[in-house]
């Protein structure tokens, strides 16, 4: 009986000890924040970037401010941003000194750090923003050239698609960077052109933080008189010389080819650089087309008139905006012609 009794009294203390155990298990869980779970969600406003909706998922935790290392309107796409988060546990829960990627788990945004103090916790994650692209502003044609399509930039965009047409048919995509493309390789036949525009990310490195936009049309462009567009161009030694399409070297004389102005001399080269002709002064580039507007020489300004000839005396490039070009064509700037004081740009000022 002795036995007996000490057997049971063992078996008594063992369970009430596994009774006091399990206990204290359900306090310690209770007590503590073991795991966080955070959710960062884009937000989207057409050319705008804004903030992600940042949620805490895990239950009885709430986020009590977030702040950011920079302004949004600082903010580029895929230009990685830093939040600063404080949260804190309902029913007096503590937070564990530190917690890693494992006990921290961050989706829609990067774990930097993650410290607890009681019953509040600071949480540091890199976010890269995203933007829903703006279609650009306007779309039409460069004054000086009929074939250079222009664009009003848009904000964020790093490349832009082009869809080209022709008398209402498709003729060429194109992605263009900056806010004009020169499309005459493309224009080559006669006929009325239009194109649509959007706003896009240049490489898939930019894709995955860009919407492209929605795609706007431009103004139309009628191509009536293009020229000679059946010849070909051949290349000597003391420059390029264009045979029409009957054989014969041009030359001599002013032709128009693919909608392009050329002058080819008595033996039939194409004049390139500064080229006095029948007393006017003239500039083609390099491929021997003839410009047209302002035009930077040698680190000097010249303007060319529509037909090609070098401006001088006054000139009123847009409305009330006046120039003084200097006889020899130069750009007067940062001087007084005829009483009219000139900026150091040039620009008449009263």
């Amino acid at each position: 009986m002795v036995k007996g009794f000490r057997i049971k009294g063992l078996a008594s203390i063992m369970l009430a000890g596994v009774f006091c155990f399990c206990a204290a298990v359900p306090v310690l869980a209770a007590g503590t924040v073991r795991s966080l779970n955070l959710r960062f969600e884009d937000q989207y406003e057409l050319g705008v970037i804004v903030e992600p909706e940042i949620t805490c998922v895990s239950a009885g935790i709430s986020i009590d401010s977030v702040t950011w290392e920079k302004d949004t309107d600082q903010w580029k796409p895929g230009k990685k941003v830093t939040a600063v988060i404080e949260v804190s546990s309902d029913g007096g829960r503590e937070f564990l000194s530190s917690y890693g990627a494992e006990s921290c788990k961050i989706s829609g945004a990067r774990l930097t750090s993650a410290k607890g103090d009681g019953d509040t916790a600071i949480i540091k994650a890199s976010y890269y923003p995203v933007v829903q692209l703006d279609s650009p502003e306007e779309a039409g044609w460069s004054a000086e050239n009929p074939q250079k399509a222009v664009w009003k930039k848009a904000d964020h965009a790093t490349a832009y698609g082009i869809r080209l047409y022709r008398d209402g048919y498709l003729v060429r995509n194109i992605t263009a960077t900056g806010t004009s493309k020169d499309l005459s390789e493309y224009m080559t036949k006669e006929g009325s052109y239009y194109y649509e525009i959007r706003s896009m990310a240049k490489d898939d490195s930019d894709r995955k933080y860009m919407k492209s936009s929605e795609y706007l049309t431009s103004s139309g462009k009628l191509l009536d008189d293009m020229g000679d567009t059946e010849g070909r161009w051949r290349t000597y030694t003391d420059g390029k010389k264009y045979e029409g399409a009957d054989g014969e070297v041009v030359k001599d004389q002013w032709y128009k080819i693919m909608n392009q102005w050329y002058y080819f001399d008595e033996n039939g080269t194409a004049a390139t650089g500064w080229r006095q002709i029948d007393g006017i002064w003239y500039r083609m580039d390099p491929e021997g087309v003839m410009l047209t507007g302002w035009q930077k020489v040698d680190g000097v300004w010249y303007y060319l008139n529509p037909d090609g000839s070098m401006a001088v005396g006054w000139i009123m490039d847009s409305p009330g905006q006046w120039y003084y070009l200097n006889s020899d064509g130069s750009m007067a700037a940062d001087t007084v012609i005829d009483g009219c004081r000139l900026d150091p740009s040039g620009l008449w000022v009263e």
